[in-house]
């Protein structure tokens, strides 16, 4: 720290009478220690002034020595916390993503010789029996053995509904409207061929291969 220039604290304290008061140099100030400075407790007030003086011109000039470093540092922090803001947001809206694709799923009521194996087989679901894993796991609060299911009953898929649906052979409107991930509602076949009277003439005619819209503002099944 630059001491270069003294500095000069003119007390009148005790001193007002004789016009005249004590002048303490930097370097005389410096040679005190602030145990010495507090131990003099009623004496030496106007040193003590003094003192304190010199230590507050010091901060001073010390702060202002640091002043150009300190306000790049500040804009960075700044910048650094509306960055943390924005990732906060994108990480709890993630969380809510991720927490509502866990909630997601349909209802699927239990037939007479289904097995999890076979409910995950159907296309509809994952098209693949080894996937019975994903459908135990979702449901073992109800299912403590997987070779254990029940007709009558009914656990979730957790797949999401669709919004469209690829016609395979066997197919009809009827059929379709009922499967879960779409109307879970054989009787709403109605809305289906609504959603698509632009490729189908006839709502008993409808062929393999064929992608057919499923309108989301039909009453289906849900979630939990």
């Amino acid at each position: 720290m630059k001491r270069t220039v003294l500095i000069a604290l003119m007390l009148c304290l005790g001193l007002a009478s004789t016009g005249l008061a004590k002048t303490w140099t930097a370097e005389e100030l410096s040679s005190y220690s602030q145990a010495e400075i507090e131990a003099m407790g009623d004496k030496n007030i106007d040193q003590q002034i003094a003192y304190w003086e010199w230590r507050k011109a010091v901060a001073d000039e010390r702060i202002a020595a640091l002043e150009p470093q300190v306000l790049p540092l500040r804009a960075a922090r700044d910048a650094l916390s509306a960055r943390i803001a924005e990732l906060t947001a994108e990480i709890n809206s993630l969380r809510a993503q991720i927490q509502a694709l866990l909630n997601a799923g349909v209802n699927h009521y239990i037939l007479e010789g289904e097995s999890l194996w076979k409910i995950a087989s159907y296309h509809y679901y994952y098209g693949d029996g080894s996937q019975w894993p994903v459908i135990f796991e979702r449901n073992r609060d109800t299912i403590s053995d997987a070779n254990l299911i029940y007709a009558g009953h009914s656990l979730w898929v957790p797949v999401p509904l669709l919004n469209a649906y690829t016609v395979i052979e066997g197919d009809f409107l009827g059929k379709i409207a009922g499967y879960a991930v779409v109307y879970g509602d054989r009787g709403m076949w109605p809305q289906l061929y609504e959603a698509n009277a632009s490729i189908i003439s006839d709502p008993n005619l409808i062929y393999p291969g064929q992608v057919l819209n499923v309108n989301r503002s039909a009453r289906t099944g849900g979630s939990r």
